[in-house]
């Protein structure tokens, strides 16, 4: 006899959503990490539309119930000590390490290591184990969210959607940038707008100056914060992809998902989560400094300014 287990996240469509196909409207909908993830599920045949499985190609109409499946077991255990910065029965939040991918078809990921770290919830409909809900690149650090229940994942991945979830990037980049400001470009197609502040300038023999910015996404495209910097003409220190004149290389992306701020989306409470920005950060600020007072014969050129 087969048994049919219940699906661990239902979504019914509504009239107001858009006329998107199952694995956008899955992922959005259902607090996945990503598009792929959801497309790789209802291949594998854990999402259904109205209880049968289909391609992800397929188009969803209003009143049409997407349903994720608990998948016959857990990931195996990457154990690998992951930062909790908080966590109660439906969500988590934790500083991922940079070098460490979210999700994919490998053993060490972030999603592989979390039940390491994470006991299944006590949640009445807690998931077999916790969900990243969102994307961080590889190489940067910071604060990533986690499902542990599916009204909890659910929630999550709706804020995200609806912009209820506000981000702060702390980078360090290459020039002097002054100010504050907004830089509305397209990335990859879509458009993007992002908020920044200057906190820092330092000298550099490297490249002349690097300040210390703080971001904040309007929206959540891909490489958004990298892109946006680079088209200011002030590449993240260490990024390859988006270079714009001389970047330093060698010592990994100067950039930190540092702050969040929504509503739980199960009680509705304000939630405020912060991590420090990655040492070498100030560690780079300060050689550097050294450096060009050495060959300048000055004092050291690091003037902070206050974030906003």
């Amino acid at each position: 006899m087969t048994v049919v287990l219940p699906p661990i996240a239902r979504y019914v469509v509504s009239p107001d959503d858009p006329a998107w196909r199952i694995d956008r409207m899955a992922s959005e909908r259902l607090g996945l990490a990503s598009r792929t993830r959801a497309r790789k599920l209802v291949k594998a045949g854990h999402i259904l539309l109205n209880g049968a499985t289909v391609e992800s190609s397929r188009f969803v109409h209003p009143g049409d119930a997407i349903d994720l499946l608990a998948p016959p077991e857990p990931p195996p255990v990457f154990e690998r000590e992951l930062t909790v910065v908080y966590a109660d029965e439906h969500l988590a939040a934790i500083d991922k390490p940079a070098g460490l991918v979210v999700s994919g078809n490998r053993h060490r990921t972030v999603e592989h290591a979390l039940l390491f770290n994470l006991p299944v919830s006590d949640a009445p409909d807690a998931l077999p184990y916790p969900r990243p809900v969102h994307r961080l690149d590889a190489r940067t650090q910071g604060l990533l969210l986690v499902g542990r229940s599916a009204s909890g994942q659910v929630g999550l991945g709706r804020a995200f959607e609806e912009r209820r979830v506000h981000k702060r990037y702390r980078a360090v980049v290459a020039g002097r940038l002054e100010g504050d400001g907004e830089v509305t470009e397209d990335v990859d197609g879509r458009i993007a707008s992002s908020r920044w502040s200057a906190v820092q300038h330092t000298r550099s023999l490297h490249v002349d100056w690097v300040t210390t910015v703080d971001v904040w996404p309007r929206s959540g495209r891909k490489h958004q914060v990298r892109a946006h910097m680079a088209s200011l003409g002030h590449a993240i220190l260490g990024d390859g992809r988006y270079p714009t004149g001389t970047v330093l290389r060698g010592q990994g992306l100067f950039l930190c998902a540092a702050e969040l701020k929504l509503e739980h989306p199960i009680t509705g409470a304000p939630l405020h989560l912060r991590v420090a920005e990655p040492a070498k950060f100030d560690a780079y600020r300060r050689r550097e400094a050294r450096r060009w007072s050495r060959v300048h014969e000055q004092p050291d050129d690091t003037t902070p300014r206050s974030a906003p």
